[in-house]
C-alpha cells in the first residue's frame, strides 16, 4: 500500500476503509460525533507541542501527565498534528498508538 497517497480520516488521521459522511471524510461514527462537537482542539495541541521535549518521546508517557482527556482525542490530536499540521514526526511509519514514539519536527 503507497501512504502517500492514501485517504485520511479529517478528524483521527487513521486511514480511510470507508467514508461515513458524504461531506467530510470520516472514517468512524465515533469521529463523526466528535467532529461535530470540535473541528479541532486548538489547547490540547498546543498543549503537546509544549510538553514534548527534544528527542523522541512516547505517547503514553505524554498521555500521563493530562487530565480529563480522551485518549481517543488525544490521539487524534497527534495524528492531524502528524499527517496534517505536520508539526510532529513519528518514528514508525505504522498507525499511531499509545506505544508510538513522536518528536517536533525540526525548522
Amino acid at each position: 500500500m503507497n501512504l502517500n497517497n492514501v485517504s485520511r480520516c479529517e478528524y483521527c488521521a487513521r486511514i480511510i476503509y470507508k467514508n461515513v459522511s458524504g461531506t467530510y471524510k470520516l472514517c468512524s461514527l465515533k469521529c463523526k460525533n466528535y467532529f461535530k462537537k470540535n473541528k479541532s482542539n486548538d489547547e490540547l495541541e498546543e498543549f503537546l507541542l509544549q510538553n514534548i521535549s527534544k528527542g523522541w518521546n512516547e505517547i503514553n508517557v505524554i498521555f500521563s501527565t493530562v487530565n480529563n482527556i480522551d485518549k481517543f482525542e488525544f490521539i487524534s490530536a497527534i495524528g492531524r498534528m502528524v499527517h496534517f499540521d505536520k508539526t510532529l514526526n513519528t518514528k514508525s511509519k505504522n498507525e499511531i498508538s499509545m506505544r508510538s514514539f513522536i518528536s517536533k519536527v525540526k525548522k
